[in-house]
């Protein structure tokens, strides 16, 4: 199965914060209900985490405690909280009216911001 996001969590994650829980849990039926799949792993150790990314990064340098991680492309998009709407929304791109708000702009991986150009600038 080809997953869109991967979600690592822990039990003391989903005990952490029950609204957050609950509404991520909507969330994701929602996008499972339409064909969008997001792997969740249950974390008790770093070793949990078969992927390279910057999740494993985090739970190295922090602990357990920073979970839940959202990873999409191996880069973390929520540390400490499960993603939002808008971001599952905005990553995802859902069809409309799946989840609680829809996509408003795709998302932005890292700097797109191109290097500032030194055209025609005199060598001293």
């Amino acid at each position: 199965m080809d997953y869109a996001m991967t979600v690592y969590e822990s039990e003391d994650a989903l005990k952490r914060n029950p609204a957050d829980t609950e509404r991520f849990e909507r969330s994701y039926a929602a996008l499972e209900s339409v064909g969008i799949h997001i792997r969740r792993v249950m974390c008790s150790s770093v070793d949990d985490i078969d992927t390279d990314g910057e999740a494993k990064d985090i739970i190295e340098e922090e602990g357990l405690s920073s979970l839940p991680i959202s990873e999409y492309e191996r880069v973390s998009i929520s540390v400490g909280e499960y993603p939002s709407d808008q971001d599952l929304a905005d990553f995802l791109n859902p069809p409309d009216g799946t989840l609680s708000v829809d996509s408003q702009k795709p998302p932005s991986m890292g700097n797109d911001l191109m290097p500032a150009c030194n055209c025609g600038q005199k060598k001293r």
